[in-house]
């Protein structure tokens, strides 16, 4: 291997020591934890600046014919979420419903957009194929099935989404890159255009009569659970939250291989590491999915993850609303406890 005095390998592994914060490091009491949670919830949320995105008022427009299954009905729909920028969002609804249900935001990874958590293929006929594998288990559909209401949006840069340039390039080649450099000029990043659609779309969740207002859930795997942990830090409407392949460190994950540039969040460390922002949620329910397989974001840094936010959890007196589901598997959706998690 060729060696450089100047190569910048050990100014750049100094310098995140030097700047990551450890907001809980001396927290003794439930009141310092809800306390300092309190203080990285509204520091996130003036970082994100979700409220330069955010419209408010959201006039859905129907997208064709809603697709009907057995069970269940997809319709897609269209809003404007601020000028200049339309969303599209899947809603998928059961067809018998005897009470108030969960209402859940369900949010996709990487891959090609929103479809690969349908199960449907773009002109809305169910998918038989399996593309990129099927890591992301259709877990919309799972969902509904299992009794929620649920709205999947078309997250920014995916599907859909991409610039148009990027449309006509293979499915599965997203526009975060280019979008992820011009947004930062602006004092914006991918994660907060994501997390604002994600606002919206509960907003849109609660106006269904049959949605039960205190059981509103999101839920994410990979980029989408990134988006759903912050979008659940920023709006404490999320009573649960569903995160599925993030948690982890960022010094394991994101800093330590090539990862999508919509990871990367300027001056999020001066808040915490991705421990800190999950822990922030008590005493709110979270259910964290990591695979043992995971070469994206590595078992064993998940593991320490996962033992610094029941800590947290555990001091806040709510132990019990934090469940941990290490599954034998590669970067994938678990589902063997977080669909029944939400649906209850």
């Amino acid at each position: 291997m060729k060696t450089s005095p100047y190569s910048p390998d050990k100014f750049m592994a100094s310098l995140y020591e030097k700047t990551v914060a450890n907001p809980f490091a001396n927290a003794s009491t439930e009141k310092e934890a809800l306390e300092i949670g309190a203080e990285i919830r509204e520091r996130t949320r003036k970082l994100l600046s979700v409220e330069k995105i955010l419209g408010g008022n959201y006039r859905l427009e129907k997208d064709g014919k809603a697709l009907e299954y057995p069970d269940y009905t997809i319709q897609k729909y269209s809003f404007e979420i601020c000028e200049n920028l339309k969303t599209a969002v899947f809603i998928l609804t059961p067809k018998e419903i005897k009470k108030s249900v969960s209402g859940v935001v369900a949010l996709c990874g990487h891959g090609y957009g929103v479809r690969q958590i349908l199960g449907i293929t773009k002109s809305g006929k169910k998918k038989h194929v399996r593309y990129l594998d099927n890591y992301q288990k259709n877990f919309a559909v799972e969902l509904v099935k299992k009794g929620c209401i649920v709205a999947a949006p078309e997250l920014f840069g995916f599907g859909e989404a991409r610039l148009k340039k990027d449309l006509k390039k293979p499915f599965y080649i997203s526009s975060c890159d280019e979008l992820s450099h011009h947004l930062l000029p602006c004092g914006l990043t991918t994660a907060s255009v994501r997390v604002a659609q994600t606002i919206a779309c509960a907003d849109i969740l609660l106006k269904e009569k049959a949605v039960d207002p205190d059981k509103l859930g999101v839920m994410g795997i990979s980029g989408g659970g990134l988006t759903a942990l912050y979008a659940s830090v920023i709006d404490e409407r999320f009573s649960k939250a569903v995160v599925s392949g993030y948690v982890n460190t960022f010094k394991n994950s994101i800093f330590s291989m090539w990862h999508c540039p919509d990871n990367y969040i300027p001056d999020i460390l001066a808040i915490g590491e991705i421990y800190d922002f999950a822990s922030s949620l008590a005493p709110r329910k979270l259910l964290i999915e990591s695979g043992t397989k995971d070469k994206l974001f590595p078992i064993e840094a998940s593991r320490k993850a996962h033992k610094k936010i029941d800590r947290i959890y555990s001091l806040a007196g709510v132990k019990e609303n934090l469940i941990i589901d290490v599954f034998e598997g590669k970067h994938s959706v678990s589902g063997r406890k977080s669909f029944d998690f939400l649906s209850e």
